[in-house]
């Protein structure tokens, strides 16, 4: 009898503590659920201008802003090559040379036949001003004189290759004791104080470039920049395409000719922009929106925009700075739905 009731005052100690565990428990749930914010949870940035920009990228090759292959004018061996691949070298220094024994140009028949006329025009033309012989002898004298040194000078240019201007050799394509073929390449001379290149743009790109536009070459971690000095008005209808040629000054010399780089047209720029990311406009009913939170309710905004560089779009109208601009959580929204900050 003693046990039982024992066992009976225990069941209701724990049946009152189970209960005061319930209340408590919803008591929790209810305190919780009244702290909870009303409406959805979103995150905001407030809408600031800031510099923005359009670029259009391309990959080129850099060529000087002069730039020539000379090409041999005979056939035979190479006898001399004077400079090496980065020499400077000025106008008329001979760069490669071929023997003055080539049977197809006959030098030394030249030279001799020159050297003979320069000495009878120079004596006389000494007679010719001391009245000691007529002018139709000396006439004749002095043609001569003239188509043997054109005749000598070719000579010269056929066996000694020389430098058609100032400028630094940048590739070589022949060694010494090669024998080579007549028009064949010898070697490539370049300006690279100034460098250029040709990009191709597409109907709609060409529409966006002017000259005179800002242009950047990044190469080896350095950015040098230049300017579009050329633009083409017909398409080239082997590329289907527009060429723009871009100019970089080059003082330094850190661009180098047959460089293939990157190029960026900078086409737009706007340095007090409101710009947003393009995945956070809407399409509505043909219209593009945002969203705001306006005192925790989202707003919709109608906007025009402006120019794209591919991540971000420029705002024209709808929203201004200072607006608090929903970036996370917009996608779900409805004009006039009451939303929270969260972090």
């Amino acid at each position: 009898m003693k046990f039982h009731l024992l066992f009976l005052k225990w069941l209701m100690v724990a049946a009152a503590g189970l209960t005061f565990s319930s209340c408590s428990d919803d008591a929790r749930q209810q305190n919780e659920h009244s702290n909870k914010p009303d409406g959805l949870p979103v995150v905001t940035e407030q809408v600031k201008p800031r510099y923005f920009k359009k670029e259009l990228t391309y990959y080129s090759t850099l060529t000087g802003i002069i730039q020539n292959t000379s090409t041999s004018a005979v056939g035979g061996r190479i006898e001399k090559i004077n400079y090496r691949v980065g020499d400077f070298v000025r106008k008329d220094d001979v760069v490669v040379e071929f023997p003055t024994d080539n049977p197809s140009i006959q030098y030394e028949q030249a030279k001799h036949a020159y050297d003979n006329s320069k000495k009878n025009y120079e004596r006389m033309k000494a007679l010719l001003d001391a009245g000691e012989t007529s002018q139709a002898n000396f006439d004749g004298i002095e043609t001569k004189y003239l188509v043997d040194k054109r005749n000598f000078e070719m000579a010269k240019q056929a066996l000694f290759i020389d430098a058609p201007f100032d400028g630094y050799i940048v590739e070589i394509m022949v060694n010494e004791g090669d024998g080579v073929d007549s028009k064949i390449p010898l070697f490539t001379l370049a300006k690279i104080d100034r460098m250029k290149t040709k990009v191709w743009a597409s109907e709609s790109e060409v529409k966006q470039i002017r000259k005179g536009m800002k242009s950047f070459a990044a190469f080896d971690g350095k950015v040098i920049e230049g300017k579009v000095a050329d633009l083409s008005q017909a398409i080239d209808l082997r590329r289907r395409a527009y060429y723009a040629e871009i100019e970089f000054f080059n003082p330094e010399k850190i661009l180098n000719p047959g460089t293939v780089t990157e190029i960026k047209i900078q086409v737009y720029v706007n340095e007090n922009a409101l710009v947003v990311p393009m995945n956070l406009i809407r399409d509505s009913a043909g219209k593009k929106i945002l969203f705001i939170n306006n005192n925790g309710f989202a707003a919709e905004k109608v906007i025009t925009t402006g120019l794209s560089n591919g991540l971000e779009i420029e705002i024209l109208s709808g929203i201004q700075a200072g607006d608090l601009l929903i970036v996370k959580g917009s996608n779900i929204l409805v004009d006039g739905q009451k939303v929270y900050e969260v972090q």
